[in-house]
């Protein structure tokens, strides 16, 4: 333990403006069109969710994600005047084979869902889906006017203190841990459309430098889980923020599943970790 030298005591980040993704496939027309049908729309938003757990899907939703976010940022904050959300608005992309986008869909009212799908109809391109009329989704919800959690916050910790950092979070990592196997079952039966799971795990530099950092779940196999690191890493050097990792499910001291709302399940370490101060 002594060669811990700085230490990022980091619970998950929630941003004011939450974004999800979901991916799958639904022909539609190949024209501008608002979700009217809400049953159709459900089963839309189911067959999503059961897509995106496959490995293809996990691919191109990054792949997605990289290429929509300039255009989605924008959206996003001139649609922020918009009343919040109650529930998250869903936008969907039917997207060809060579990458055009050729149908745009949006759930009915909802003030800031219609916002922001208006601003990214000027995009009109994606990269090329595993297949022609595939189908992606993303859901935006908007708590611009809720008051943000405390950030996360690096900080410099001698040996006694993670010492006491350490001893301080035991209880919650025990609970974590504890609860950790029911939460794993309930994503391997598959949770519903825009939910995510993601588990906390510390990561190492050479030189002792330790940032507890989330990683959103892919697979859980073997003992292992594989996942892309979620958390903006700020301190350590030889990981990046999106980059795939594989380690061992013992590994972890915290889970969390967010809801579309915005809203979490477990997440035992970083409620107390809001509070936390360094002694």
């Amino acid at each position: 333990m002594a060669n811990i030298k700085t230490v990022k005591f980091t619970r998950l980040t929630m941003q004011l403006t939450y974004v999800y993704l979901t991916v799958g496939l639904w022909v539609l027309e190949p024209t501008p069109l608002r979700a009217e049908n809400p049953t159709q729309f459900d089963t839309l938003l189911k067959q999503a969710g059961q897509n995106n757990r496959t490995k293809e899907g996990q691919r191109y939703q990054d792949q997605f994600l990289k290429a929509i976010q300039p255009a989605l940022v924008k959206a996003i904050q001139a649609c922020s005047d918009k009343p919040d959300t109650k529930e998250p608005a869903s936008i969907i992309f039917i997207v060809a084979a060579d990458g055009r986008v050729k149908t745009l869909l949006h759930s009915p009212n909802i003030a800031f869902g219609e916002c922001v799908a208006s601003k990214l109809r000027t995009v009109s391109t994606l990269p090329r889906p595993p297949r022609d009329s595939y189908v992606i989704g993303l859901g935006a919800a908007n708590h611009a006017n809720e008051k943000p959690g405390p950030p996360d916050r690096p900080q410099k910790a001698t040996v006694e203190q993670f010492r006491n950092y350490e001893k301080a979070i035991a209880p919650y990592v025990a609970k974590a841990r504890a609860t950790y196997p029911d939460a794993k079952k309930r994503f391997l039966a598959g949770l519903p459309a825009g939910y995510r799971f993601s588990v906390r795990v510390p990561l190492l530099d050479p030189d002792g430098t330790r940032e507890d950092s989330f990683v959103r779940v892919y697979e859980i196999k073997g003992g292992k889980i594989t996942g892309g690191i979620e958390s903006e890493l700020g301190l350590i050097k030889s990981y990046k923020t999106g980059q795939q990792i594989t380690f061992p499910e013992s590994k972890i001291d915290n889970w969390v599943i967010v809801r579309p709302d915005g809203t979490e399940e477990g997440n035992y370490v970083g409620k107390f970790l809001d509070h936390y101060k360094v002694r």
